[in-house]
């Protein structure tokens, strides 16, 4: 019990040193109406399948600042598994983002640095840098919807004792992102990226995140979260297909 309490308080603690960097999606995607800082910090248990049934803690912080036209993101997401008896940190992510709203139009301007690993997959590192135009395509009280085409430089490691890929490159991403206010205190929403090679056609992933959060108070909230990632070219015996069911609670400020 000791263990389990330390292991989960040392990943709030690694969230929030690691402000300056992540994997995911921000959540606020439109021009937010409060000025200044904002952020959430989430912890959760999650059921993952790859090779292997895991157990695993996740950890997520974001920090955001909004002024009149500008947004700037800081946020980090890092899981803490059991596999076999074994524990370590062996997932996780960092991400700077910026957007700039163009007065009067549809188009957000977007650019991002970002940088993830995971052991389980072998990949040792992905650092991406990227931009593109946001097109809000729906901005309602309570319907959003959201597509950004990115044009992002890629450098990916996997590597293990066997297999060894190194890839760096000049392709494009694309974006489609949803939320639903379902009714006050429910929200369903849904974000999808696909990323091909378009030098490489077999070489291509897909990330997508569903989740639906419920409000217990204006700071508190439950969410249930299903997370798909598909490298469609991994190293052999790694699964190309990952997913995470993931309960978690979220405290916002």
């Amino acid at each position: 019990m000791i263990r389990r309490f330390a292991a989960i308080s040392f990943l709030f603690f690694v969230s929030i040193a690691s402000i300056a960097q992540i994997v995911s999606i921000d959540k606020r995607r439109t021009k937010d109406p409060n000025k200044g800082f904002q952020g959430d910090v989430n912890l959760g248990v999650n059921y993952v399948h790859t090779n292997t049934d895991m157990l695993q803690v996740s950890s997520k912080f974001k920090l955001q600042y909004n002024d009149n036209d500008n947004t700037y993101l800081f946020s980090s997401d890092i899981g803490y598994s059991r596999v076999d008896n074994e524990s370590n940190v062996n997932n996780g992510g960092f991400m700077f983002k910026y957007n700039y709203w163009v007065p009067d139009k549809i188009i957000i301007a977007e650019a991002f640095s970002q940088y993830s690993y995971n052991r389980v997959k072998s990949l040792k590192h992905r650092y991406i840098m990227g931009g593109g135009p946001r097109f809000n395509i729906a901005d309602k009280d309570k319907f959003k919807l959201f597509v950004v085409a990115y044009t992002i430089y890629l450098n990916e490691l996997f590597e293990n004792d066997d297999y060894k890929r190194r890839k760096s490159l000049v392709k494009f991403s694309s974006m489609f992102s949803m939320d639903w206010q379902m009714s006050d205190n429910a929200k369903f929403s849904q974000t999808t990226y696909y990323e091909p090679d378009y030098s490489d056609p077999a070489d291509f992933r897909i990330w997508s995140e569903t989740s639906l959060s419920f409000s217990i108070t204006k700071a508190f909230s439950f969410s249930l979260f299903v997370r798909m990632d598909y490298d469609n070219l991994v190293p052999p015996d790694v699964e190309p297909l990952f997913y995470t069911v993931n309960n978690s609670f979220t405290v916002k400020f």
